[in-house]
């Protein structure tokens, strides 16, 4: 046998080591890519797994979250009604004073603009007395009932379904970063470990046949083992009286339990995200509600000895709508103040170390579908296509073998 003869023999350990590379890289590409169908729908082509799953995922994440992480009522419970009316309140006193002006002329203006300077004066701080109490009502209304207002499973299904299936890939992507790296360098090397079986298997029994089969062989195997690695054992193990191990995720559980947590905190369950939900999504109209109600009550406290003068004079319509106009006027000044007290909410909540902690402490079998649920239903897809992969190489081989 020559050289050139050789060579083809010598290059087996290598080129299953390229075809355990290739076919764990392309498994892995084909799990997050594409984000959306491609192809001829529904079934002539291919839409990465999470992405095509996004739904599925976002529900998990909403149970790990709510169920595991953090609980929505004690987190909320943070908020100090006294604090949160002192961060708020100073960005409505020019709206609520402005609104005291107006409803005070809209019932007659005649008698507001006869009032004297301090009678004014007087007014608005009994105003301004009745805003802050007012503040400190719907905060406590809403740190007791606050599932009645927030959809956490909502904001968490906007964020990571429909056109923003992307974020869901960078959550799996960046928790699993150095996971998915060990899927793709292990395949070469079991692929060559491998391939180093096959040579002498060859020089034994060189049977063309055996070649494809060895091909899906190391296919299967490469992908099958880097993804068992990954989670197992879920605690460390002593293999061969030498040598401990344990699944690679799992044995980073306090790093991914931060790295997750700062993803949620920071891009998904975030004060804006949060405010917006409780005031335009699908429970709002509860908030709004809280809020009509809790402004008729302190106006009508105000009010109560001018009342009787209203419905005498027949003003006593025009003194509700007044009313409904102010408590509009103080949502829409709400709305408008979101950005300036996010930062104060970000503090009050601290989403971030407490979901961190709790992960950080789950039973490993909990914290490794945080991961494992990316691939786990269609693992033996992945494992099936790198033995198919395997496959095509080996008849490759074989064509320049034979």
């Amino acid at each position: 046998m020559n050289i050139i003869d050789l060579i083809p023999l010598l290059a087996m350990p290598f080129t299953y080591g390229f075809v355990g590379w290739i076919t764990n890289w392309l498994a892995l590409k084909m799990t997050f890519y594409p984000l959306k169908f491609w192809g001829i729908p529904p079934y002539l082509g291919w839409q990465g797994i999470i992405p095509r799953k996004a739904q599925k995922m976002a529900i998990k994440a909403v149970e790990v979250i709510t169920a595991k992480l953090m609980n929505v009522e004690d987190v909320f419970a943070r908020i100090d009604p006294k604090k949160f009316e002192n961060n708020l309140f100073p960005l409505l006193h020019d709206s609520i004073r402005e609104s005291t002006e107006i409803f005070g002329r809209s019932i007659n203006f005649e008698i507001w603009n006869s009032l004297p300077k301090i009678l004014h004066e007087e007014i608005e701080y009994k105003v301004e007395r009745a805003s802050r109490a007012t503040i400190r009502t719907v905060i406590l209304k809403l740190r007791t009932q606050i599932n009645s207002y927030l959809d956490v499973k909502g904001i968490v299904l906007k964020c990571l379904t429909g056109d923003n299936v992307g974020l869901i890939v960078d959550v799996f992507q960046t928790v699993g970063k150095p996971e998915f790296k060990f899927i793709e360098r292990s395949g070469f090397y079991f692929g060559f470990l491998l391939g180093m079986v096959q040579l002498i298997f060859w020089i034994l029994y060189p049977l063309s046949w055996s070649i494809p089969l060895q091909g899906i062989i190391v296919g299967f195997l490469t992908n099958y083992l880097a993804i068992h690695m990954i989670f197992r054992p879920l605690i460390p193990k002593v293999y061969f009286g030498i040598f401990p191990y344990q699944g690679l995720f799992l044995k980073r559980q306090r790093e991914v339990s931060f790295q997750y947590s700062k993803i949620v905190a920071d891009k998904i369950l975030t004060p804006n995200h949060i405010l917006q939900d409780i005031l335009h999504g699908e429970k709002s109209h509860e908030f709004l509600s809280l809020i009509e109600t809790v402004v008729h009550a302190q106006i009508d406290r105000l009010t109560l000895l001018a009342r009787p003068l209203f419905f005498t004079t027949g003003k006593m319509n025009k003194y509700n709508l007044l009313k409904k106009e102010l408590s509009n006027r103080m949502l829409e000044s709400i709305i408008n103040s979101l950005k300036e007290i996010e930062p104060f909410l970000e503090e009050a909540l601290d989403l971030e170390s407490t979901m961190a902690e709790k992960m950080s402490q789950l039973p490993a079998r909990e914290f490794e579908v945080i991961l494992r649920s990316a691939f786990q239903e269609d693992e033996m897809l992945l494992i099936i296509v790198g033995a198919i992969l395997g496959a095509f190489v080996g008849l490759g081989q074989l064509f320049f073998l034979v």
